[in-house]
């Protein structure tokens, strides 16, 4: 740190610089991230309530309540009114949070999920001494139910579905997984990403699998509005069932004013309004609109891989779609290189498009040509 206090005029200029070396989602080149520019509404709302901090809630009850809120319009999203739960700092904190809680309430310590679930789990393993148990995956890379349903034990202290797989973007057979836990194994689904499409899929006449809270065995839910809710970063959420779930987690400390029950102390609290303010101002209608223009140019960016000669995996059930590739890490350097960023997969092999609302299908058009060059290039067409 300097000295002296350096003129503000500088200070902005060397913000500005670093700001210029980022990407941005108007720019058009990106491509594998699955988080958008935020509503207006979200942006306007975010700086409006920068310094508050719902890890002392005591001193932000207008905060607080526009937090209870949010958990409300997100549990009736998920079918559940009277759902509980915390907006989170995302994802992985969520899914943490989930395990932090079936750990809690049930003493044991094995998790099973499958082996296309988010780093987060195994993250949470380690940090709480958990046991991962790690599940194949069938033909259309979901979780297979045969391995799970013998491998759920008296050992288990959760048992974790995907609603939207973070490579691929399908969903695993929660409503399978809910029959076989039924109410006595803790069952959480990561919906992280797909929270805030499948429900609107269902609403378009899509043929969507069950996989929240309308499900019995279902016990929490992960849902983040900064993805395709298009909240300001960060803006996670943890649903939950049961208030005891809360309770096994909460915390009062004496300096503090209220109740915490989350990983985080100090919370980065404007998100809540941001996401409070973008879910009214869109509404159903609105994120349904949303929704169905991102499916229309992934269905396009679908078409225009198979034209130049690129085979899918799977074909796309949410704006996530993939393109098999022999040597896919080659071929997104050599992208990057061009200005696009998008990513690549695991299991199987691909480069990964996420069709977000910045996506649009002049993108398309002008990506395709650049990874046909580039392809060709590389023998994978």
């Amino acid at each position: 740190m300097n000295k002296k206090g350096a003129r503000y005029s500088q200070v902005m200029k060397e913000l500005k610089n670093a700001y210029e070396q980022d990407y941005h989602f108007k720019d058009g080149g990106i491509l594998g991230s699955m988080c958008t520019k935020p509503h207006p509404a979200a942006l306007k709302a975010h700086s409006m309530f920068i310094e508050s901090n719902l890890g002392n809630p005591g001193l932000y009850p207008g905060t607080k309540k526009l937090e209870e809120k949010v958990i409300r319009m997100l549990g009736s999203l998920l079918h559940n009114k009277n759902a509980y739960g915390h907006v989170t700092g995302g994802g992985t904190e969520s899914n943490i949070t989930a395990l932090w809680i079936a750990k809690k309430v049930t003493k044991k310590k094995e998790v099973v999920f499958p082996e296309s679930a988010h780093f987060s789990f195994h993250k949470a393993c380690d940090l709480m001494d958990l046991t991962p148990v790690e599940i194949g995956l069938d033909k259309n890379y979901r979780m297979r139910i045969d391995e799970a349903e013998d491998k759920i034990s008296d050992k288990t202290a959760c048992v974790v579905g995907v609603a939207g797989t973070t490579e691929l973007g399908v969903t695993d057979p929660v409503d399978k997984l809910s029959d076989i836990c039924n109410e006595k194994t803790f069952l959480h689904v990561d919906a992280a990403f797909g929270g805030f499409v499948l429900p609107f899929l269902k609403e378009l006449g899509y043929k969507t699998p069950d996989f929240d809270f309308k499900l019995k065995g279902v016990c929490s839910v992960t849902i983040d509005p900064h993805k395709m809710g298009m909240a300001s970063v960060p803006a996670g959420a943890l649903l939950l069932r049961e208030k005891q779930y809360l309770k096994s987690i909460s915390r009062k400390p004496v300096y503090l004013t209220g109740v915490q029950a989350c990983i985080s102390g100090t919370r980065c609290s404007a998100s809540v309004p941001g996401t409070y303010a973008t879910m009214k101002v869109l509404g159903r209608d609105g994120y349904r609109r949303i929704v169905k223009s991102c499916m229309d140019v992934t269905f396009y960016l679908s078409k225009r891989f198979k034209e130049i000669g690129l085979q899918l995996p799977v074909e796309p059930e949410m704006n996530i779609v993939c393109a098999r590739m022999k040597n896919p890490i080659r071929i997104v350097k050599e992208l990057d290189k061009k200005g696009w960023k998008i990513s690549k997969t695991r299991k199987p092999r691909c480069i990964r498009g996420v069709v977000m609302p910045h996506v649009t299908r002049k993108v398309v058009d002008d990506f395709i040509p650049e990874l046909k060059k580039v392809c060709r290039k590389n023998g994978e067409i």
